[in-house]
């Protein structure tokens, strides 16, 4: 009987579920979303630079994914990378401009970096957007804002705003020093007092 040569063409079996491998030196393709989870988890385990080079991947994907950058910020906020921080939540707040938690963190940088009037212009801005979000902090960096720009009346404003809020003693010493600037002894003495009394507190539960 003649022997015939049997040559196996197409794809193997189950083609339906088969799958080409990449080839050498080609990376599989990453979803935005998948960038963002990676991102996320570096974040959280305090990894910040390469939870940065995570978000742009995402952000190189997807330019207009608002959380991401608000995300990037925030890990340029964890560095301390004043500038870079800014820029990146003014640009999420540019695509989204009804993120409060960006519109923040615009304005927080802005103060850290020394940029009092646009700090005040941006938080300010947040304060009549009324969106809900927890203004303490917003109130208190608008009260350091407005110290360093040695208007003390708005300051003392937002300081008081701030501690309706929430009663710290950072916003009590931030009070003190808005009525010491303006002469109000009294008033400074009492507020120092109460910043006090606010810290020997949270040092008492710490032990």
């Amino acid at each position: 009987m003649a022997l015939g040569l049997v040559v196996a063409c197409g794809a193997p079996a189950g083609a339906d579920e088969w799958v080409e491998p990449p080839a050498a030196g080609r990376q599989p393709v990453r979803r935005p979303a998948d960038a963002l989870e990676r991102a996320q988890a570096l974040f959280e385990a305090g990894q910040h630079e390469a939870a940065i080079q995570a978000y742009q991947t995402a952000i190189q994907a997807d330019p207009g994914n608002v959380e991401a950058l608000y995300r990037l910020a925030l890990a340029f906020q964890r560095l301390r990378r004043w500038a870079q921080a800014a820029a990146t939540a003014e640009r999420a707040f540019k695509v989204d401009n009804r993120h409060p938690e960006a519109q923040a963190l615009w304005g927080h940088a802005l103060l850290r970096m020394g940029r009092y009037p646009e700090a005040i212009w941006v938080l300010e801005g947040m304060v009549r957007l009324n969106s809900g979000r927890p203004l303490a902090p917003v109130y208190y960096d608008l009260a350091q804002a407005c110290y360093q720009m040695k208007w003390f009346d708005r300051s003392v404003d937002y300081a008081l705003r701030h501690l309706q809020l929430a009663d710290t003693p950072q916003g009590h010493a931030l009070l003190a020093r808005s009525y010491l600037a303006q002469g109000y002894k009294d008033k400074t003495l009492a507020e120092l007092q109460r910043s006090v009394q606010l810290y020997e507190a949270v040092e008492d539960k710490a032990r």
